[in-house]
């Protein structure tokens, strides 16, 4: 889908095992930024100050261990859990700063998640892997599907473009772009979150409309109702809420028909 959240636990764990690896090659009294370069891929033989390159991929490296708290508190409910899942995530964010000093040798990098580069004696190692698990769970038990985020963002996305084209006003077209953004974020966030706030994002847009018949007669009347009946209806379709999806579209269609005759 546009925009799916990764697993950034399998992708720090990578990097840390990358280190320690290239820093056992290279020597623990090396820079640690060739360390680094070895682990990011980075084809640079000795890396300078002026690599550009080199600090983007560091940078997005250390955005890692942030990512890595929202994921997990968005995937692990259990507040114990969770705290003993990042507990060493403190000792990932000193070695990243460690590293922003290239006079700093692997082993002054090391000392705060590894024991001289040692990785099955890491904590972090092993609480990274452990998030990893968490969130491969959380996609798989609760997550949309590629294919099925793929249709619901090509369906929000369609439906947008129709509202700014249509004769509404812009205050409407304001609102209905508002909820719909709403739906889109849920979507981008769905492989992590779960499908279960992009249906309350959807049932939300649903009950918005409910509530305001009077603008329901201003799509009527600028021809503007049938498609975003027809988008609740794909989909609530699409999300098979347990079979409440016959009953959400015919409750949104006798709202609709109550707000026209109110």
């Amino acid at each position: 889908m546009t925009e799916c959240v990764d697993n950034p636990a399998e992708r720090l764990h990578t990097l840390l095992v990358g280190f320690c690896r290239a820093g056992k090659e290279l020597g623990p009294n090396q820079s640690n930024w060739n360390a680094w370069a070895k682990a990011l891929s980075y084809e640079g033989a000795v890396v300078t100050a002026g690599d550009a390159e080199f600090f983007r991929r560091l940078a997005e490296a250390k955005d890692l261990p942030g990512k890595v708290r929202q994921a997990i508190s968005l995937a692990v409910s259990d507040v114990q859990h969770r705290d003993y899942l990042l507990w060493p995530m403190a000792g990932i964010d000193a070695g990243f700063q460690a590293s922003t000093t290239p006079g700093n040798q692997v082993v002054q990098v090391w000392q705060h998640f590894s024991d001289n580069g040692d990785i099955a004696r890491s904590a972090a190692v092993y609480s990274l892997q452990g998030c990893a698990i968490e969130l491969r769970k959380a996609q798989v038990e609760t997550g949309l599907t590629e294919a099925e985020g793929r249709e619901l963002t090509a369906l929000i996305t369609d439906l947008s473009d129709a509202v700014i084209a249509s004769e509404l006003d812009e205050a409407d077209k304001q609102f209905l772009l508002a909820r719909l953004n709403e739906m889109l974020a849920a979507v981008q966030q769905a492989r992590l979150r779960g499908r279960y706030p992009v249906e309350a994002a959807s049932d939300a847009a649903q009950g918005a409309l409910r509530r305001r018949p009077n603008l329901i007669r201003r799509m009527m009347d600028a021809r503007f109702l049938d498609p975003v009946v027809v988008f609740f209806t794909k989909v609530n379709t699409l999300l098979v809420l347990a079979g409440q999806t016959q009953q959400l579209t015919q409750e949104t269609v006798r709202a609709i028909e109550r707000g026209i005759s109110g």
